[in-house]
């Protein structure tokens, strides 16, 4: 409906107030996204009422834009005729999907005469590229997602001097937005080594290890300088989870083991051009090698052997290695890596077990009967005809990796019509779901409960038995563990019955035989039902009783205890040794209940001793025909003028209503109808019919749902001001053809229509002022698209449309989500008319002060605002 249509009077104030509150966002809004922003208005007419009118709703759809940052700039020295490999990380700065498009261009007059420019792939950013496939493009990245690549930069034996070469990644989706570095080359005739570490795995496949697995860690050196590398060093710290393997350290230019153990100045071999090598292993992380001098053009390797940790957590180990010639600092090597595959093992048992498998005994299970640690956990207690047998397992994560655990049970030969359940550590909390995640070598303990049947017959011996299985999360590993109980079944000491002679349920009986219910109430939708019942001790002590439900209720019911004072309770409270407790049990059906019958499986149990017994009695929901319309309303309207008033019509019942005649009446000099609003957007559309029954609206109107009725209401131009009409609508009392509703005292609205000689309109627009800058553009109330950064042009206007002066007429508005209002550096500023207006601004909000607006005037303002980027 069309509120400034309804609310058509004198204005003697007008407030103006958004209805999207504002909220500040710190990254521009995903593609997709929609800006929504809508105004209210108040105004008091001549009698002092007060009028809510409500404008359209402006809509803008954010795009997708592009975004990218290259990073970094590299400053690089090379040898005539050398390679170097400059690593860049490509960011997807957009608001979606993107890949980028990577050119290398020499900047240079030709110094250094680059002959080859060539992209490789990088895709886990350790500086070393992954393949040996050029590419010109990477793959598509998500907002925010990072892809690293390597340039191969190759020079002319003939080059000298500097040279810069020009990187740009630019967006596939707006080839326009590009990011751009520079890397700087300097051919030099120094001394240039490059120091290049492997990590290879055994038997690990794809650089993915398990905890104690070989790696064998090759660091190569390459002297690429004209001069030779003198007094060339290198220090490699290991990770923790790189155990050494004494005596395996070999350099390639001799044979046999470098000695670990000489100190880092003793030379342990030389090579055929008298260069000499010294070795150290410190005893701790760390390894050393000196080579006197590498000359230039010659390249080598010292190879050495580690073992992954068995306390190697799963992840990446990441590392590198540095070095110096003559003690000046050179570049480090890349980082290698080797990544330590998950390895899952759980437990369950009556222990927690420790990560080497051994049996940690603090943590065990507090009901475990038996004094064996044996992955049983047995109970020996006696309990009671339905009582519950409570057993504590332990479950423990063996992985390598944190890890969430399942636990089921399955039964092995408890008796039939057992139930189970697990609680948590706290003895109470239901375990839904997986428990976790645990921390590597972390134990929990959980509890099977089960609850035995409340008609198992009373036996001296027992073995039953449940089988238990936790499940890694992670990886479905498995572990099992028995349950077994070997106590007697006691006749129960506890009766539930129901206080009504001839259905009581007397015994273990929680059926009148077969499943047939002993009590059956009808009752409506919302309205409850009670049961009396009574709750006997027979046993030899005193003893209270948990009252429940053995069962769920279908959403929106409920239950209540109460005892035969009101009081709600949820034990019975202390019944000595063979007394009773009355307990009313109150069962409530959801107010849209559907027709039917709901068993109430009412349970009592015994906290101390888990006996217990059941009743099942059942609910009948009755079918209820009820509709509701709300409701009446006052307005005003000018002479000849349209006023539509909108009518919610709601089905309380609990049946779909498909038929019910809908009547409008009462109306003489004025005219009306009533229009179904069909797609519920509060406006009369030229597609909304008109309707005098239930069968014109498809479907018909279910339980619990709503619908809306446009009262559309013309009054005569000869009318004059106070004349007033009233229109009534009314629901029948028949509905569905024969059906009576049950009650009529809501059927009927009573619309008062009252001429008056004003009448104020309010209505929102937009257009989007895309640079920022106060270009003026055509405003429009329909949907926009605009891209983050842009802006929005909003243009907020009060008509008076009526007869008379509108007074202190105030229009505020918020700036919607994800924008804040901006004066474009005061090329948008705000527009206030008519002449003499007053505006306040700030970054979330606006108000404008017009005075007094004549019949037939317009106040308005024009903000701006700037969506975030």
């Amino acid at each position: 409906m069309s509120y400034h249509s309804i609310f058509m009077r004198t204005a003697s104030a007008l407030a103006v107030t958004s209805v999207v509150g504002v909220a500040a966002y710190a990254a521009a809004p995903e593609a997709g996204a929609v800006i929504g922003n809508q105004a209210v208005a108040t105004y008091q007419n001549a009698a002092g009422d007060t009028i809510t009118v409500t404008s359209n709703t402006v809509e803008t759809v954010v795009q997708q834009v592009a975004g990218v940052t290259l990073t970094a700039d590299n400053t690089e020295t090379i040898a005539p005729g050398g390679k170097a490999f400059l690593p860049h990380i490509i960011t997807n700065d957009g608001n979606g999907p993107d890949a980028f498009s990577l050119t290398a261009v020499e900047q240079g007059t030709g110094a250094l005469d680059t002959s080859a420019l060539v992209f490789y792939p990088d895709a886990d950013m350790d500086g070393v590229a992954d393949s040996a496939t050029p590419i010109t493009q990477t793959p598509t990245l998500g907002a925010g997602e990072q892809f690293g690549v390597v340039i191969e930069a190759t020079v002319a034996s003939t080059a000298t001097d500097t040279d810069t070469i020009l990187i740009t990644a630019a967006s596939v989706l707006t080839a326009a937005v590009a990011s751009t570095n520079t890397d700087t080359l300097t051919i030099s005739n120094d001394a240039i080594v490059e120091l290049v570490k492997s990590m290879v795995a055994d038997p690990g496949v794809n650089g993915i290890v398990d905890a104690g697995d070989t790696v064998t860690i090759t660091l190569t050196y390459s002297s690429t300088g004209l001069a030779a590398a003198n007094n060339y060093t290198v220090q490699d710290i290991l990770d923790a989870n790189l155990v050494y393997v004494p005596g395996s350290a070999q350099w390639s230019d001799s044979s046999g083991a470098l000695d670990d153990d000489n100190g880092s100045t003793v030379v342990d071999a030389t090579n055929g051009s008298g260069e000499s090598m010294s070795w150290d292993y410190d005893d701790g992380q760390t390894v050393n090698f000196s080579i006197s001098s590498v000359g230039s053009g010659r390249s080598g390797s010292v190879t050495f052997q580690t073992t992954i940790s068995d306390a190697a957590n799963a992840g990446i180990i990441t590392n590198k290695a540095t070095q110096n010639v003559d003690g000046t600092a050179f570049p480090p090597s890349n980082t290698a890596s080797v990544t330590v595959d998950n390895q899952y093992q759980v437990a369950i048992a009556d222990t927690a077990y420790n990560i080497d498998g051994s049996i940690n005994p603090a943590i065990a299970s507090a009901t475990d009967d038996d004094a064996a640690r044996d992955d049983v956990v047995t109970e020996s207690t006696d309990v009671y005809q339905g009582g519950v047998i409570k057993q504590e397992f332990v479950l423990t994560n063996l992985s390598n990796s944190p890890d969430s655990l399942t636990v089921d049970v399955s039964n092995v030969d408890f008796p039939d019509g057992t139930t189970f359940r697990f609680v948590g550590s706290d003895g109470v909390t239901p375990v839904v779901g997986p428990l976790g995640p645990l921390a590597i070598g972390e134990s929990t303990k959980v509890t099977l409960i089960a609850q035995l049947p409340s008609d198992l017959a009373p036996t001296a011996t027992t073995n039953y038995t449940a089988a238990l299985t936790t499940t890694s999360e992670g990886s479905g590993v498995t572990d099992t563990s028995t349950a077994e109980f070997d106590g007697a079944i006691l006749a129960a000491a506890v009766d539930l019955e129901n206080n009504v002679a001839g259905v009581e349920g007397d015994g273990a009986a929680p059926y009148n035989g077969g499943t047939v219910p002993w009590i059956t109430n009808a009752t409506d939708p919302g309205v409850p039902v009670t049961f009396e019942m009574l709750v006997e001790n027979n046993g030899p002590v005193s003893d209270s009783y948990n009252l429940s439900l053995d069962q769920a209720l279908p959403d929106g019911w409920s239950v209540e205890f109460q005892l035969a004072d009101g009081t709600i309770v949820s034990n019975t409270g202390t019944i000595p040794a063979g007394q009773s407790q009355t307990i009313n049990v109150i069962v409530t059906p959801s107010d849209l209940a559907p027709p039917g019958d709901t068993p109430v499986d009412i349970k009592v149990e015994s906290s101390v001793s888990g006996q217990g017994d059941r009743i099942v009695n059942q609910v009948t929901v009755n079918e209820v025909y009820d509709v509701a319309i709300i409701d009446d309303q006052s307005v005003q309207a000018s002479p000849g003028g349209i006023v539509d008033m909108l009518h919610t019509v709601t089905n309380n019942g609990n049946v779909t209503i498909t038929q019910g005649a809908i009547q409008d009446t009462g109306l003489t000099d004025f005219a009306g109808a009533v229009f179904y609003d069909a797609n519920n957007d509060g406006v009369l559309d030229a597609s909304d019919p008109v309707v005098d029954n239930f069968n014109d609206i498809a479907g018909g109107l279910a339980p619990g749902a709503s619908l809306s009725l446009i009262y559309r209401v013309q009054t005569p131009s000869t009318a004059t001001t106070g004349v007033s009409e009233i229109g009534t609508i009314t629901l029948d009392g028949t509905l569905n053809g024969t059906q009576t509703d049950r009650d009529t005292a809501d059927n009927a609205i009573s619309d008062t229509i009252v001429i008056v000689s004003g009448d104020m309109t309010l209505t929102k627009y937009q257009y989007i002022d895309a640079d920022c800058n106060g270009t003026v553009g055509t405003f429009s109330k329909l949907r926009q698209d605009v891209n983050p950064g842009q802006c929005i042009r909003y243009k907020i206007e009060a008509e008076n449309t009526g007869a008379a002066t509108a007074d202190s007429v105030i229009i505020s508005d918020a700036a919607p989500g994800y924008t804040s209002v901006t004066n474009c550096g005061g090329t948008c500023s705000e527009t206030v008319l008519p002449a003499g207006s007053t505006a306040t601004i700030t970054s979330s909000n606006v108000t404008s002060d017009h005075g007094s607006i004549l019949p037939g005037g317009f106040a308005s303002i024009e903000f701006t605002v700037q969506v975030d980027q």
